[in-house]
């Protein structure tokens, strides 16, 4: 825009000076000179920050499974997707009707213990006896006991041992199920748009046909001889038009049979293979791939689950044992003492670990969440079995969230954890704070990833996994020349401005190459060419140029530059 203006300017001082020199004729006379009425501002030194949009994925910063340690039949779910509970909070109940019996069974082992150290008051000997029979047959629970907690010991360090191979695995075939789902689509998708090729030249449906396609070369182009002109080489006669239009099909043939070697090259298959059996095949491999992920995964789960309960089952054990223990003490005591009580103490204080451990095992019924949030997944079912093991709930703690969006080098090297980003919701805007900066580059994005965190949130529409728009400062500087965009000039690479410069006889623009720093829409930083307190012209008229008398219409002290942000611009045409 300013480019033409300039240009018009120029054409109406001709045509100005045209009629000057008419009208003077043969006079001698003095002309005054016009000056071009311009606008200035004071170069002064602020500060300038760079804001850059970005488009962001939003995830919950604590999102967990709850999986139930016990299998049977859902009696109540007491949640649905999108209920807000609190830690604690009942999720759902199982039938508990095996573990109540238990439960009232250990019970009753209490009562009875409690019974029989009354009893015991009056059967002082038969008590004896019966704390050294008790002790004999203690001590071989205990040697039972220990030989279980052995064996489950070494059980649970294979498992954890296997875990990574488990996990390993089932990446693994995740990664095989891919690739073989690439090969089906692709094959498909080629066997589809290669049809009307192969139904076209038959041959190219064998490897050796299609390399014998994508390999032929045309035949020398005619050379005519002039006659008597024995040094030069045989002429190559001018072929006929059916020959011309044979040898043009041919060079079409060659570039799609090039193309469908490449393309089947990419996917790892042969054109034999461009055919129903093979690509039923190929479907097939995908489908046992498929298979083969969902069987490793739910491998890698239900290990993952069997640590916990093994870890409860040992400390189950190492708590029996403990009380056999306690009860061989207290049996032996009573034997060497005569008589006395404290078998059957020891006896209330087993009875009571085995009601402790009822309890434990019937809490496992009411599956209840350990963290505060929102219920994002339900997998379970009133009056339906669930298995053991297989995650019931995801409970997700969404007063506390993560944007991830990916910046280029420049970026990444100004940000710092904790700076302040502003994300776009439906009922206005939402911060957050810097709390990631990548160390290394996607390798698909070709860029570094930033999480921020954002916290107190209560708009709705930041679901989980959705995209968010988001800005943050980019770049800044501080105490640079910074004057109006519109105010800088380009000559090729070379950035320059017009400062009004008053002389004895009047004002004029002078030209001063500067270098640039960063800007946005409305201001940019000068790093080198002025200096604070001179006037650049602001606005440009048909006349402006180096050395021209100009007229300030406002003072400059009008339009004093301060501190600013806005979003990157463009450069603009050099006049």
């Amino acid at each position: 825009m300013k480019a033409g203006r300039r240009i018009a300017g120029v054409c109406i001082a001709l045509a100005m000076t045209a009629s000057i020199f008419a009208g003077c004729s043969k006079k001698d006379q003095k002309t005054e000179i016009q000056a071009t009425k311009v606008e200035t501002q004071t170069a002064e030194r602020g500060n300038l920050d760079i804001t850059g949009t970005y488009i962001g994925t939003v995830a919950p910063h604590t999102s967990v499974n709850v999986t139930p340690l016990v299998t049977g039949t859902v009696k109540t779910v007491n949640v649905k997707v999108g209920d807000k509970v609190k830690a604690g909070d009942v999720l759902c109940t199982f039938d508990d009707t095996a573990a109540e019996l238990q439960l009232k069974s250990a019970q009753n082992a209490v009562e009875s213990a409690q019974a029989g150290k009354e009893a015991a008051k009056d059967q002082i000997h038969a008590a004896k006896k019966q704390a050294e029979a008790s002790v004999t047959s203690m001590e071989g629970q205990i040697k039972t006991l220990r030989a279980q907690k052995k064996s489950s010991e070494k059980q649970l360090e294979q498992v954890k041992g296997s875990l990574d191979q488990l996990k390993a695995a089932s990446e693994a075939a995740a990664e095989a199920y891919g690739a073989a789902k690439g090969r089906y689509d692709g094959a498909s998708q080629l066997y589809l748009s290669a049809q009307a090729f192969l139904t076209a030249n038959p041959d190219c449906k064998t490897s050796g046909g299609l390399a014998a396609a994508a390999s032929y070369v045309a035949p020398p182009a005619p050379v005519a001889v002039p006659s008597g002109d024995s040094t030069q080489a045989a002429a190559v006669p001018e072929p006929s038009k059916e020959e011309q239009a044979a040898v043009k099909a041919a060079l079409a043939k060659k570039e799609q049979a090039l193309a469908l070697q490449k393309a089947l090259g990419e996917i790892g298959i042969t054109v034999e293979n461009l055919d129903e059996t093979s690509i039923n095949t190929l479907k097939d491999q995908m489908e046992q791939a498929q298979k083969a992920s969902e069987a490793a995964s739910t491998g890698y789960t239900q290990a993952a689950a069997s640590v916990g309960q093994l870890e409860a089952a040992i400390a189950q054990v190492k708590a029996q044992i403990e009380a056999l223990e306690d009860n061989i003490d207290a049996a032996e005591d009573a034997a060497n003492a005569g008589g006395g009580t404290k078998a059957y103490d020891a006896q209330i204080k087993a009875a009571q670990t085995g009601v402790e451990s009822a309890q434990y095992q019937k809490d496992l019924y009411t599956v209840t969440a350990p963290i505060g949030g929102v219920i994002e997944s339900v997998n379970v079912t009133a009056d339906e079995v669930s298995a053991q093991g297989m995650p019931a709930f995801i409970i997700s703690d969404k007063e506390a969230m993560e944007v991830s969006f990916y910046v280029p080098e420049e970026v990444r090297d100004f940000l710092k954890n904790g700076d302040e980003v502003k994300v776009e919701a439906s009922d206005g805007e939402v911060k957050g704070r810097v709390s990631l900066i990548g160390t290394a580059v996607d390798q698909q994005k070709g860029l570094f990833e930033i999480v921020a965190e954002i916290t107190g949130v209560t708009d709705k529409s930041l679901l989980s996994n959705t995209s968010v728009s988001l800005s943050l400062v980019t770049n800044s500087v501080k105490g640079e020349i910074l004057i109006p965009f519109d105010a800088v000039y380009y000559d090729n690479d070379q950035a320059y401005v017009f400062i009004a410069k008053k002389g004895s006889d009047a004002t004029r623009a002078e030209r001063r190459d500067v270098k640039t720093g960063v800007y946005n829409n409305e201001q940019i930083s000068i790093v080198e060419g002025l200096t604070g307190g001179e006037e650049v012209i602001t606005t440009w008229g048909a006349g402006l140029k180096d050395g021209a008398v100009v007229e300030i219409l406002h003072p400059a002290a009008e339009n004093k530059t301060g501190n600013t942000t806005g979003n990157t611009s463009g450069n603009k045409t050099a006049e």
